[in-house]
């Protein structure tokens, strides 16, 4: 479901987590949209790496709180900021625990919705 305002991104990502809908998540995303990796900042560019990255993310993550906090917009480009929390088990079956800050920088695409170019989830 693309999102039809800017604010609606941490949501649908939260949803799509949730759902262990990694799709849901990737259709969020530009042609050359960018994913920043934690820990080390890896960028993801385009579907085909980001779909892969997030792949990996969704096989351990099973539960996702994200709370927009801030959004500016100007024209057709918006940047959001996210507080946002998972939950779930790593490959050995010892839970994981993550919180943090993101921002996302997203473009409204010609049939107005919006989707994200950058998303840099502890880039806040």
């Amino acid at each position: 479901m693309p999102a039809q305002r800017p604010e609606e991104i941490p949501g649908l990502i939260a949803a799509a987590f949730n759902a262990n809908d990694p799709q849901a998540m990737l259709d969020l995303f530009e042609p050359d949209g960018i994913l920043v990796t934690p820990p080390d900042g890896t960028h993801e560019v385009g579907l085909e790496a980001v779909a892969k990255s997030l792949r990996s993310m969704f096989t351990v993550i099973t539960a996702a709180d994200i709370t927009l906090t801030s959004a500016m917009r100007s024209g057709d480009i918006a940047m959001t900021h996210a507080d946002w929390h998972l939950t779930g088990k790593d490959e050995a079956g010892e839970p994981i625990d993550l919180r943090g800050k993101g921002t996302v920088v997203s473009r409204q695409q010609p049939d107005g919705t919006w989707r994200i170019v950058f998303d840099d989830p502890v880039g806040a």
